[in-house]
């Protein structure tokens, strides 16, 4: 008898710190990256220094205030506000950019 209790009292010992080493074990593949055809990014704010590079395939210029949000394919949404940094567009976009704003939108997602 007493040495069924030891048995079962070792089995649970083992058990209690199994099941939890094996759940640590699992590895999660990270998501890919899509390369953003299908999303959509709307941007507003106020900007300075416009000018296009690569055969005005891409718009450079310093965003004093910019919020953006980006809409995925998969239904994410992803928002913020960008203050005082360089930033990368297409140039393929749709609404107004001018000297000094812009509110525009176009597909795929913003280089920071």
């Amino acid at each position: 008898m007493k040495s069924k209790l030891i048995g079962i009292g070792v089995c649970v010992m083992m058990l209690a710190t199994v099941l939890p080493l094996t759940a640590l074990a699992t590895t999660t593949e990270p998501e890919t990256q899509s390369a953003g055809l299908f999303d959509r990014t709307t941007v507003r704010g106020l900007v300075l220094f416009r000018r296009a590079t690569d055969g005005g395939k891409t718009v450079h210029f310093f965003a004093l205030r910019i919020h953006y949000r980006t809409v995925k394919i998969s239904g994410e949404h992803e928002s913020g506000v960008i203050r005082m940094q360089r930033i990368q567009m297409p140039n393929a976009m749709t609404g107004f950019y001018g000297r000094f704003y812009i509110c525009a939108s176009f597909r795929g997602s913003l280089n920071v």
